[in-house]
């Protein structure tokens, strides 16, 4: 039976939870709506309400407070805007309240959120073709191949021609590469908004007094050593396949298999380092700088693919000797998270 975290509480009270979680959903849509700016910050926590919602009540209540928001989103704003709201962003935040609720281990509660959280993004684009009868991706990228010649006509004064040509080249071949791999940081967009919501809805239950169970401490953090195998596969492919001039369906697979193995590669690589500047009393300060610095030089973040390389198949940390705890531990190293008392 699920440890519920809202066992004490009546159903009125309940219903009244999810009543203003509703409005907070709400209040949400039409910022995201009405002000856009803010609303590019507000589509990474959207799922927020009804995950903190299922926590603390269920998967019944979250479903419940769903259904609300969305009937009332679509009469004030639209019932399309209200159809893309439930099936983006409430199913993720329907399994997420719940796999936490239920207290799933770390690994299967992080399994089973992303798998919805892939499905989400699936039906934002199903949606988008069927029902506004429109590709979101043919239009974002319509809209960037358009401005490139615009951006380089303006720089063609300052730069010179010839130079203002050879920037609109490697532009138009970024974008060739960044539609190709589009299907990949899709992937890896779910498990970010997962980790980011979670995060986010400990420190509001935390709030509440309630601790959950947070993931292993980043210096247990390690995966397969299958990840090294398909990074070297895809990079493999990727290189035969261009060489051959091969641009089909393999072509791209491996494109974002090499893709997504990179970005696993590089959190390895970063665990790694910071395993490394722990262990020998450095200034975390700089590990800091470091993960500002491989988000935009791509030097750094080679390197780092080759440390998270090296870390998974050599195991400096020892991460697959040691036993796992028997309580669970908080994602900051805060010591093992409390349940509450029943």
């Amino acid at each position: 039976m699920a440890l519920t975290y809202g066992r004490n509480r009546g159903s009125t009270s309940a219903m009244v939870e999810g009543a203003i979680f509703a409005a907070i959903a709400i209040v949400f849509n039409l910022l995201f709506y009405y002000v856009p700016f803010v609303g590019v910050f507000l589509n990474l926590v959207m799922p927020l309400p009804l995950v903190v919602c299922g926590i603390r009540n269920g998967m019944r209540y979250s479903i419940l407070s769903a259904v609300v928001a969305t009937a009332i989103v679509a009469m004030v704003i639209n019932p399309v805007h209200a159809l893309f709201f439930l099936a983006v962003f409430g199913i993720m935040g329907v399994a997420l309240g719940e796999c936490v609720h239920r207290r799933l281990p770390a690994k299967k509660l992080f399994a089973i959120s992303t798998a919805a959280g892939l499905v989400s993004i699936g039906l934002n684009l199903v949606l988008a073709l069927y029902v506004l009868g429109i590709n979101p991706v043919d239009m974002m990228f319509s809209q960037l191949d358009a401005a490139v010649p615009q951006m380089t006509q303006s720089l063609s004064g300052a730069m010179g021609a010839q130079q203002a040509a050879e920037l609109e080249a490697q532009m138009t071949e970024t974008m060739r590469l960044m539609k190709i791999v589009l299907p990949g940081a899709m992937i890896l967009v779910a498990p970010c908004l997962v980790l980011l919501n979670y995060w986010l809805a400990r420190k509001i239950m935390a709030r509440a007094g309630i601790q959950l169970d947070g993931f292993p401490p980043a210096e247990r953090w390690g995966f397969p050593r299958m990840v090294a195998l398909l990074y070297v596969l895809g990079l493999v492919g990727l290189q035969y396949l261009n060489g051959a001039g091969i641009h089909n369906w393999m072509y791209t697979l491996a494109a974002n298999v090499w893709t997504i193995c990179s970005m696993l590669l590089v959190v390895q690589g970063l665990v790694g380092v910071y395993w490394w500047m722990k262990r020998k009393g450095k200034n975390l300060f700089w590990f800091r700088i470091l993960v500002f610095v491989a988000l935009f030089l791509p030097v750094v973040t080679l390197a780092m693919t080759y440390v998270g390389g090296y870390d998974i198949l050599f195991d400096p940390r020892g991460v697959r000797k040691q036993a796992p705890d028997r309580k669970p531990q908080a994602p900051d190293g805060d010591g093992p998270a409390e349940r509450p008392r029943k």
